[in-house]
């Protein structure tokens, strides 16, 4: 595979879950010039270097201690990466070799963009999981609101002009950072890939419970970012024509 951009990818891992152990496969479709960043706020587990061994990313694998926090242990994640992208996956994402390559096809084309993949989950046979991936699609390539179980990716340099994760939020810290790249101007970006995330939770408690928490939250972030939006591109115009010559 073409090497491309040096994308370090940052995965937030909750001490004792499990999951990365199945995402840390997927990580051998990298190309050779990418790296691997697992920030837990648990010590590393005897298996990871067995499992990045067996994948051959043991020499690019790494394994950071953090506090407890997503948003802190993703700016972790960012300040120790090397590469000039920084892809952040949740732990229970799988990628296959196609999607990765099309993120990088996504890289070269649009490397000021943030980037993301569409969502899927694993069990396509139920109609209100598939619900769900439509809403994502919805909310992600008609709202501009993609999260970060979606893969969010962007320039290093771009992330920390944006001041990371905000890390004071008690939730919805990927929710922001992508408000924050919007009143920027910074160009949203599908990869045209999916990406897999598990659906635990709308299994342990109710596809409803989740479904409608998760669209309360959102709004209650979202309505008042967007008047910020707003009130940033009135700024814009009337700053535009203000220094626009008089007829």
């Amino acid at each position: 595979m073409d090497s491309g951009p040096q994308i370090s990818v940052v995965i937030p891992v909750l001490d004792g879950e499990c999951f990365w152990k199945d995402l840390i496969a997927d990580l051998a479709f990298f190309p050779d010039s990418a790296e691997f960043l697992f920030i837990s706020n648990g010590n590393q587990p005897q298996e990871f270097t067995e499992l990045a061994g067996q994948n051959q990313i043991e020499s690019r694998s790494h394994w950071y201690c953090s506090s407890v926090g997503r948003a802190i242990q993703m700016n972790l994640g960012a300040s120790e990466a090397c590469g000039s992208s920084l892809l952040f996956l949740h732990s229970d994402s799988r990628l296959s070799e196609t999607g990765i390559g099309l993120l990088i096809q996504s890289l070269k084309l649009s490397p000021g963009a943030l980037h993301y993949f569409n969502l899927k989950f694993p069990d396509q046979s139920s109609f209100l999981m598939k619900l769900n991936q439509w809403g994502v699609y919805f909310r992600s390539h008609i709202l501009g609101i993609p999260f970060g179980d979606q893969g969010l990716c962007l320039n290093r340099d771009l992330f920390m002009e944006l001041g990371g994760y905000n890390e004071s939020a008690a939730y919805g810290e990927d929710h922001l950072l992508v408000w924050v790249a919007r009143r920027r101007g910074v160009r949203l970006k599908c990869t045209g890939a999916s990406i897999e995330t598990s659906a635990r939770k709308y299994q342990q408690q109710g596809w409803l419970k989740i479904t409608l928490q998760h669209v309360f939250l959102s709004l209650f972030q979202a309505v008042p970012q967007l008047f910020l939006l707003i009130k940033d591109r009135i700024a814009a115009w009337y700053q535009g024509k203000a220094q626009s010559p008089s007829l």
